[in-house]
């Protein structure tokens, strides 16, 4: 019922990082949404946030000795917290009542994994609600059956909770490996990321071309934290415009919603009202589009696997089954300014695509994704496709329909995004979205 994902490091050699496993309906932003029974479409939170307490494990991290990886942890969390326009903060209530090692570490992870103790001390005080651990050796991954010289770490959120309006966690544990602790930098940008995703993120795809082929200095400063690649740890340990939309939407300071400002439209096929899942979308501000932009996944509100009522499957616990919700993107936290909005696939291919463990959305969740060639005997005429209000896509950022945002500007009209000749739909044999 877990589903582990990986950031992979590529400085200077390409390395997994396991940060994070969950049952998810998986999205760029919100990490985890309420399906039926839930508070149905809503992303999963801390309910109790300021502050947000953790426990660090008693041993050493490596080269590190406790004291020195307690102090990053601190550090990491710190970079969160630091956001303006988010309302979160971090205290460390203390150490763990033993020294995890890979002759305990499994049995931390079922007294974790037993929600029916909730309220409560899991393990009487080897395990927390919000457990650190240090691997200081690489052996509590080997443990837990990930590779410890490519494992960089691993972090997980569960016990779930809802009461129909609010949907919860209730417990988060993360692992660090001690192995490549001599480079604190490096440790620390990995620390940011785990914990990203311990408190509601998931990953998130901008400036793909820092993966793929050359990247400026430019590209490389908006490169989100919660990219599924580790790029470049001295950049990834600073949150870039997307981190701090993204985590602001989830835990929102009384200025966020009044000082910046949101678009929201739906990704539609070429026949205009066919709405398109698993598409990245982003809004560039004009004059800075490398830096200023964020983004959100087509349809990340809905469920990755809606069940099939012909063979009884119930399908994914999480994620709305509201059809307005297919096909959705909503990019939150924009600075005032104008935007472009425009429509790339989700990187699938290449040595690291973005798909199961290193998913960006609901649809990657699932182990695929849909790219734009794909969908046409022929590739599409360009990538990324632009928003035209009113007409269909372009491949021409100057011809793209320019979004003012001033102060708290909600737009929502002329923001439906159609692809360019695509067929009507991903499955000829479709009977509906």
């Amino acid at each position: 019922m877990k589903k582990p994902s990986r950031l992979k490091h590529l400085v200077p050699v390409a390395l997994a990082l396991a940060v994070l496993a969950v049952i998810a309906a998986r999205a760029g932003g919100p990490l985890i949404v309420g399906g039926p029974g839930m508070a149905e479409g809503v992303p999963f939170v801390w309910a109790t946030i300021n502050p947000l307490t953790y426990w660090t494990d008693l041993g050493s991290l490596g080269t590190l000795n406790n004291t020195g990886a307690n102090t990053l942890v601190q550090q990491a969390f710190q970079a969160w917290q630091d956001v303006p326009t988010a309302t979160i903060s971090f205290s460390r209530s203390g150490p763990l009542g033993a020294d995890v090692t890979a002759s305990n570490i499994l049995a931390v992870q079922n007294a974790l994994y037993d929600c029916s103790t909730l309220p409560g001390d899991p393990a009487g005080g080897i395990a927390k609600p919000r457990t650190i651990v240090y691997d200081t050796d690489g052996s509590i991954i080997e443990a837990l059956g990930g590779d410890p010289n490519s494992t960089l770490g691993e972090a997980m959120a569960l016990c779930f909770t809802t009461d129909g309006v609010n949907n919860n966690f209730n417990r988060g544990f993360a692992v660090i490996n001690g192995k490549f602790a001599t480079n604190a930098t490096l440790v620390k940008a990995v620390m940011i990321h785990e914990f990203g995703h311990m408190i509601g993120l998931d990953h998130s795809q901008i400036n793909l071309d820092c993966l793929t082929g050359t990247c400026s200095s430019a590209e490389l400063d908006g490169v989100p934290t919660m990219f599924p690649v580790l790029i470049d740890e001295v950049a990834m340990s600073i949150l870039a415009t997307d981190d701090i939309a993204a985590i602001s939407a989830l835990y929102s300071e009384s200025t966020f919603p009044t000082s910046t400002g949101r678009i929201t439209g739906h990704v539609l096929f070429s026949d205009g009202p066919t709405p398109a899942q698993g598409f990245n979308v982003i809004a560039r501000r004009v004059g800075d589009p490398l830096v200023t932009a964020v983004s959100s996944v087509s349809g990340y509100l809905f469920t990755a696997d809606a069940g099939n009522p012909i063979y009884p499957w119930p399908g994914s616990a999480f994620g709305s089954r509201d059809p307005a919700r297919i096909g959705y993107y909503d990019l939150p936290g924009l600075p005032p300014g104008d935007y472009t909005v425009e429509v790339e696939a989700i990187n699938n291919s290449g040595q690291y695509p973005f798909t199961g463990p290193s998913s960006v959305g609901p649809i990657g969740n699932l182990g695929f994704q849909f790219p734009l060639p794909s969908l046409l005997p022929t590739p599409p005429p360009c990538t990324p496709e632009y928003l035209v209000t009113g007409a269909v896509a372009t491949c021409s950022s100057a011809a793209a329909t320019p979004i003012p945002i001033v102060g708290s500007s909600l737009v929502s009209t002329g923001t439906d995004v159609i692809l360019i000749g695509t067929p009507p739909r991903y499955d000829a044999w479709e009977g509906g979205p």
